[in-house]
């Protein structure tokens, strides 16, 4: 079944960098789904916690508007870059289990975190955070 994901830019520039330097060093074109599975595997073996604690801006306690949900682009890797690939409906469902284990509201933001903190190059940060 055909799936989208938006990702920011820069994480769209590291999926090509990685996959044109895949291909270079395996001869067989590796695509953007593989990258997306192994994220995905990357994510679960470290913990959905984790990789949310590092991709979302610590929200700080107010007492007013303190409780309002984040907007997309809070989540770090998410953007306008759309990603589309065909995913068999048992990964999708997958996919979906993940995202709500993770407690996000849609797996676009899993996907998204999941390619920041695995892909090389520069990760994105979330947004008021040092380091």
């Amino acid at each position: 079944m055909p799936v989208s994901f938006q990702v920011s830019e820069g994480v769209r520039r590291r999926l090509d960098k990685a996959q044109a330097q895949a291909l270079t060093t395996t001869r067989t074109r590796k695509g953007h789904l593989e990258f997306i599975l192994e994220a995905l595997n990357a994510g679960a073996e470290e913990g959905w916690e984790e990789v949310i604690k590092a991709s979302v801006p610590e929200r700080k306690a107010s007492r007013f508007g303190g409780g309002r949900p984040l907007k997309d682009r809070d989540y770090v890797g998410t953007g306008s870059e759309s990603l589309y690939m065909r995913m068999d409906e048992e990964t999708v469902a997958e996919l979906d289990r993940a995202t709500e284990e993770a407690g996000l509201p849609d797996r676009n933001k899993l996907v998204a975190m999941c390619l920041n903190r695995y892909l090389p190059g520069r990760k994105e940060r979330p947004a008021g955070s040092s380091g």
